[in-house]
């Protein structure tokens, strides 16, 4: 089968959205390692883990879609 219109933009839009969702990971990545986020926002620490969590569930998501959309395309 071909892809659908929608499915073609979606693939054209999916790796800018990794890259997006790569980018937010890495800067999540850089204010938990450092120490002072523990000290002086302890409170959010939780947030930011649990973001971090979902963020790669995302990430997840959508390599695999951009595999799904990329094996119809051929």
């Amino acid at each position: 089968r071909k892809l659908t219109f929608k499915e073609e933009r979606e693939l054209e839009a999916l790796p800018a959205r990794i890259e997006a969702l790569e980018k937010e990971r890495e800067e999540l990545h850089a204010t938990l390692s450092a120490p002072e986020i523990y000290r002086s926002a302890g409170a959010t620490v939780a947030g930011l883990k649990a973001r971090r969590e979902e963020l790669e569930r995302e990430l997840e998501a959508a390599f695999i879609r951009w595999e799904e959309l990329a094996s119809v395309r051929g």
